[in-house]
C-alpha cells in the first residue's frame, strides 16, 4: 500500500498540471453531490422550528434571535400558512376569536394538508395579494361609499380582490355574490369592526372562503396605493412659528413625521441632518431647521435654550423599555436593523441603559417645564387610535385637513422605517436593577404629567 502511495506522489510531482486537473475534477464532483442531496432530501421541520414563538424557552438555555434561525433547505417561509388564514377568514376562527381551523366538516384530505401547521391570521400582514381588514356592516349609502359594484355569482376572495385591483381601488368588499370597490371614507371608515361570524357565509366558488353577506361585508385591502394623501411639498410661505416634534430617541419620531407629512401634505424638517432619511423621501431633512419651509421640526434636544427656541411643540412619549431597545437597535443596526447578539450580551447594553435611561425622564421633564405650548402624545395611543391622535397633532400645526385624508393615512401608516417583527429578543435584556431604576423614572414622569392636569403614562408602562 505504501509503495502504491509513493508511486502516486511521484506521478503527480512529474506532471503538476495533472495534479491540479485532478483536484478541480474532485471538487466539482463533490459540489454536484452536495447540491443533489440538498434538492432531493428536504429535512423535516418541527412545529416549534416553523413557529419559534410558539415554544417557550427552556430555563438556562442560550436564547437566540428569531431572525438568526435557519429553517433548513426545502422549507419555504413565504407566508403560505398566513395566506390560508387570509383566504379563509372567519372559517378558521372560533366564536371566542381564537385562531383555529374548523376542519371536521370538510373531510380528511384538507385536515392532512394542514396537519402540524399553525394557522395565523394577521390583519396587518401582507402576503403578496391583499390584507384582511375584517367584517363590517353595510354602509348606509352604498353607491357613494363604494362606487364600483359587480355581481359575481361564482364569488371568491381572489376574484373580488382582482377586480378592485384592476379598477385601481384600495378596498375590496365582499357581500355574498356582489363585489364592491372603493376607498376608506367617512361613509365607510373601517373603524367599527363586527363579529366575524356575522360575515361567515361560504363563497360560492370556494367553500373554504368567507364572502360575507348583503348586510355584513368581508373587507380586504388590495395592493393599490391610496394616492389621496401621497402628495407632499414645502410650505408656500415662510412659517411665522417654529413647531418642534420633540421626542426621546427611539420614541417613534420618524414614524410620526411620516404620518404628519401624509396628513398635511407638507414636509417636516429636522434639527439634524440624516442622509438616509433624505434619500427615503424626507426632503425637508436638508433644509436648515429655521428655514420656515417645513411644517414642524424633529428634535431630540432637551436643554432650556434649545427648547425655548421653539414656539410650540408636539411631545411624543414612549414606554422607556421599548424606546431604549429601539434606540439601541438603531445605534448598532441602523434605522431598520438590529443590534447584534454580542452587543446585548456585552458591555454596550448596560452602559447604554445607564446613560440613556435618565435622559428619557429629563427629556420629558424639561419640555414640560420650558416648553411654551406643548401637546403631549403617547406613542402607544398613536398606534392604538391613529385617527384621533393624528387629528390632535394636525390641529396644533394649524393645518385644516379633511377626514378622508386622515383615513388615507391610516391605510398608508407604515413608512419605510419599520423594523420587522421577525427578529426580536427571546429574553428580557433588563436586569432587576435596571427595572427598579427605570420604574422610578416612570413614576417621576407620570407625576409631572398629572401635576399639569395631563393624562399620566399609559398603564402598560408598569408592570412590564
Amino acid at each position: 500500500m505504501a509503495k502504491l502511495w509513493f508511486k502516486f506522489q511521484r506521478y503527480f510531482r512529474r506532471k503538476p498540471v495533472r495534479f491540479f486537473t485532478f483536484l478541480v475534477l474532485y471538487l466539482t464532483a463533490g459540489s454536484l453531490v452536495f447540491l443533489h442531496s440538498g434538492f432531493v432530501g428536504q429535512p423535516a421541520v418541527s412545529q416549534n422550528q416553523a413557529n419559534p414563538a410558539a415554544g417557550a424557552p427552556v430555563e438556562g438555555a442560550e436564547l437566540t434571535f428569531l431572525g438568526d434561525l435557519n429553517l433548513g433547505r426545502g422549507f419555504r417561509d413565504t407566508g403560505e400558512v398566513s395566506s390560508i388564514a387570509r383566504r379563509y377568514g372567519p372559517w378558521f376562527k372560533g366564536k371566542d376569536g381564537n385562531e383555529r381551523a374548523k376542519l371536521g366538516d370538510y373531510g380528511g384530505a384538507w385536515s392532512r394538508a394542514l396537519k402540524g401547521r399553525v394557522v395565523r391570521e394577521k390583519e396587518e400582514e401582507r402576503d403578496g395579494s391583499a390584507v384582511f381588514r375584517g367584517c363590517f356592516r353595510r354602509p348606509d349609502n352604498l353607491s357613494l361609499a363604494l362606487p364600483v359594484t359587480a355581481a359575481m355569482p361564482n364569488m371568491s376572495v381572489d376574484k373580488c380582490v382582482d377586480l378592485c385591483t384592476e379598477k385601481e381601488y384600495p378596498l375590496a368588499a365582499l357581500a355574498g355574490t356582489a363585489c364592491h370597490c372603493g376607498f376608506p371614507t367617512t361613509r365607510f371608515p373601517l373603524h367599527e369592526r363586527e363579529d366575524e361570524q356575522l360575515c361567515a357565509q361560504k363563497c360560492s366558488a370556494e367553500e373554504f372562503e368567507s364572502c360575507g353577506t348583503p348586510s355584513y361585508f368581508i373587507v380586504y385591502q388590495t395592493q393599490v396605493q391610496d394616492n389621496r394623501c401621497m402628495d407632499r411639498r414645502f410650505l408656500p410661505a415662510k412659517s411665522k412659528q417654529l413647531i418642534a416634534l420633540a421626542s426621546f430617541p427611539g420614541a417613534g419620531n420618524t414614524w410620526a413625521r411620516h404620518l404628519i407629512e401624509l396628513a398635511t401634505g407638507f414636509y417636516t424638517g429636522s434639527y439634524y441632518f440624516d442622509g438616509s432619511l433624505y434619500n427615503k423621501g424626507f426632503k425637508g431633512e436638508r433644509d436648515h431647521w429655521r428655514s420656515g419651509r417645513t411644517i414642524c421640526i424633529k428634535t431630540h434636544e432637551s436643554g432650556q435654550k434649545e427648547i425655548e427656541a421653539f414656539d410650540a411643540a408636539i411631545l411624543l412619549i414612549r414606554n422607556p423599555y421599548k424606546a431604549l431597545m429601539a434606540e439601541f437597535n438603531r445605534k448598532y443596526g441602523g434605522h431598520i436593523g438590529f443590534a447584534a447578539h454580542a452587543h446585548w450580551k456585552g458591555k454596550e447594553w448596560p452602559e447604554f441603559v445607564r446613560n440613556y435611561a435618565p435622559w428619557w425622564a429629563t427629556h420629558t421633564l424639561d419640555w414640560l417645564k420650558f416648553g411654551k405650548k406643548v401637546l403631549v402624545v403617547h406613542f402607544e395611543d398613536l398606534k392604538r387610535d391613529l385617527f384621533v391622535q393624528l387629528g390632535r397633532m394636525v390641529g396644533l400645526l394649524g393645518v385644516a385637513v379633511r377626514e378622508d385624508r386622515l383615513l388615507c393615512v391610516e391605510s398608508q401608516k407604515d413608512g419605510n422605517f419599520k423594523r420587522s417583527g421577525l427578529r426580536k429578543l427571546e429574553y428580557d435584556p433588563y436586569t432587576a436593577d435596571m427595572q427598579r431604576t427605570i420604574s422610578a423614572y416612570i413614576k417621576t414622569v407620570d407625576a409631572a404629567l398629572r401635576g399639569r392636569n395631563l393624562t399620566g403614562v399609559p398603564d402598560d408602562y408598569n408592570p412590564r
